[in-house]
């Protein structure tokens, strides 16, 4: 796969021809300092966890006992097994100290993933940072739904499917690549064609696609959608997949802090219209899959019965909804029929 999948890397770099505005800025209120220096006066770690999720809790961060455990085994290079069966260990003054810097982030309300610098996604850590979203546990549906569909397919690296290429997949507005690269790892013979419209969020991918060993199957593009893609791969695409921007600006106030203070909002909002890029991928995304192609996109809540109408408007056939852990309907999937024989 040498050199060829070099070559197929390399030529993505004369695409980039088209970028998106940069996500708006936040008004954030300021925040009152927090102080951690008198209330984390204590030895064990078994009090250090108690007293870091009373402390953050007073802050209104609920999940402050995860937060204390992860923060904790950041600074002193354990797994959260090792941390259970270490209660009785003192700190020394420096790992308090920095254990107490990355707490006083987190009652800022900074997502736990920025400080530590990756997120878990399917089994596989993510560098992450403010230029991308945080993944969710809520999106590795959207793969298990690709991958469930796929079946046996294109899990061999020597299996090809037409032209003697193997299956494309486009992940559009990929942020930190965890849908698309997810899908690499998982089938040994699919390429990836990372899409987005921010330079930053395709640089985070490209230090996860090399972190995950598929760097020399993934294509990188900068488009604003679809627009920039080269169009040679009209109609060549085994499986468009997306999680865009869905939710409404009205709905920004009812947002966790860490999510709005934090998280580039170019990947939250479209510009007006919550199903902006539902509409544009109905009505474009016929043309960039191959026949009998699989369309998968994550919806916001209460979304999936319009975006199904739109697809079903479109001609596409196969509209599918399925659920997360929590019961929403969260993936919409459908398939580009055969073309009618007159």
């Amino acid at each position: 796969m040498g050199s060829r999948s070099t070559a197929w890397s390399d030529s993505w770099r004369g695409s980039w021809t088209k970028s998106c505005p940069p996500a708006p800025r936040t008004s954030r209120q300021k925040l009152s300092r927090p102080s951690t220096r008198n209330s984390f006066a204590v030895t064990g770690l078994g009090d250090l966890l108690k007293t870091t999720e009373n402390w953050l809790g007073s802050r209104g961060i609920e999940s402050g006992r995860l937060d204390a455990e992860l923060l904790l085994c950041e600074v002193l290079k354990l797994d959260r097994i090792q941390l259970y069966t270490s209660f009785d260990r003192p700190l020394s003054t420096p790992e308090l100290d920095a254990y107490r810097r990355l707490v006083k982030r987190r009652g800022n309300f900074e997502p736990v993933a920025y400080i530590l610098g990756r997120k878990e996604f399917y089994g596989r850590d993510f560098v992450v940072d403010s230029r991308v979203l945080v993944p969710r546990p809520d999106t590795e549906v959207l793969v298990d739904s690709v991958l469930e569909w796929l079946g046996d397919e294109a899990v061999d690296s020597e299996q090809t499917s037409g032209n003697d290429d193997p299956s494309l997949v486009l992940d559009y507005g990929c942020g930190s690549g965890a849908i698309g690269l997810t899908l690499a790892a998982e089938r040994q013979a699919l390429r990836v064609l990372a899409v987005d419209c921010s330079p930053d969020a395709l640089d985070v991918t490209r230090e996860n696609a090399a972190h995950l060993g598929v760097r020399d199957r993934v294509g990188f593009v900068l488009s604003d959608g679809l627009s920039a893609v080269p169009e040679r791969f009209q109609g060549s695409l085994r499986v468009l997949v997306a999680n865009p921007p869905y939710i409404a600006k009205s709905d920004k106030d009812s947002l966790a802090r860490d999510i709005v203070d934090y998280e580039p909002h170019l990947a939250l909002f479209p510009d007006e219209d919550p199903l902006e890029h539902y509409r544009r991928l109905a009505s474009t995304g016929l043309s960039w899959l191959a026949e009998g192609g699989l369309l998968a996109m994550e919806v916001g809540q209460g979304q999936a019965t319009d975006v199904s109408a739109l697809l079903e408007r479109a001609g596409w056939s196969e509209i599918a909804i399925r659920t997360d852990l929590a019961r929403i309907r969260r993936v919409v999937s459908a398939l580009r029929p055969p073309a009618r024989s007159d």
